[in-house]
């Protein structure tokens, strides 16, 4: 089942926007695996998806780690996005596209940074061919992303504007499934939704420990809320979960 399908039919289910940043670290591999299933399990009834970080691939590997939780997530009928962010040249970014495809997951974040002949081109080849999923990051929602985001710059002697805008206009031609955008640029998701019009996802991360405020957000026009430090270091995460939900409905 593809992507958008999976995420769609997790929200109905569970009525909730929320995707589960899984970016625990703890030096113990086999306490952080039982860690990360034990929390994963605990909120699967109050998410729509679990995303996973490079934290979890360096520290259990992707075969015969990873790959473990993102079989856990479709037990639980949920998709699996890989944050790889995704920047690098092209056989290299089909060899770690590949990867992950092969890790079991739905989705995989690329950045538009490394453009797209020779970059992100192998990474869009490959998941159409193996009905995967690519979701492009527009803007982060760390504070000094302002400073690369928004600079303002041109194409073929066009208009100069800001960069985010170029990447959320790729998004849309290049066919993604999603973009990034943070939760904490409220007017930036505004703009972006402009761009890429009503279907086009909008993932936000930064709701919680990074101030993104998540009634702006969705207000904004985000479609689904990633919160991970505010769910997994909360004494119950079942129950941080289930009040973050709250809020998306």
């Amino acid at each position: 089942m593809a992507f958008n399908d999976l995420i769609q039919k997790a929200f109905q289910r569970n009525r909730s926007k929320i995707v589960l940043a899984l970016d625990l670290e703890l030096p113990d591999r086999a306490k952080l695996a039982e860690q990360s299933e034990r929390i994963l399990e605990d909120v699967r009834s109050y998410i729509c998806a679990v995303k996973i970080n490079r934290q979890l691939v360096l520290s259990l590997g992707l075969r015969g780690g990873v790959d473990s939780i993102v079989k856990l997530a479709h037990d639980f009928s949920l998709p699996a996005i890989m944050d790889a962010k995704l920047n690098d040249v092209g056989h290299t970014n089909e060899f770690m596209m590949r990867s992950y495809i092969d890790a079991g997951f739905d989705a995989v974040i690329a950045s538009p940074t490394a453009g797209w002949e020779g970059g992100l081109d192998s990474v869009f080849s490959l998941a159409t061919s193996h009905g995967k999923s690519v979701i492009l990051l527009v803007y982060m929602s760390n504070p000094g992303a302002d400073a690369f985001y928004s600079i303002a710059a041109s194409s073929r002697g066009s208009e100069p504007r800001p960069i985010f805008e170029m990447f959320a206009e790729m998004a849309v031609e290049r066919n993604a499934d999603g973009v990034i955008v943070g939760a904490t640029k409220p007017a930036i998701i505004s703009r972006v939704r402009e761009l890429v019009g009503s279907e086009l996802a909008i993932f936000s991360p930064g709701v919680g420990v990074q101030g993104g405020d998540a009634r702006k957000a969705l207000d904004a026009g985000s479609s689904y809320l990633i919160v991970g430090r505010s769910i997994y270091g909360a004494s119950d995460p079942a129950k941080a979960a289930r009040e973050f939900r709250a809020l998306t409905s």
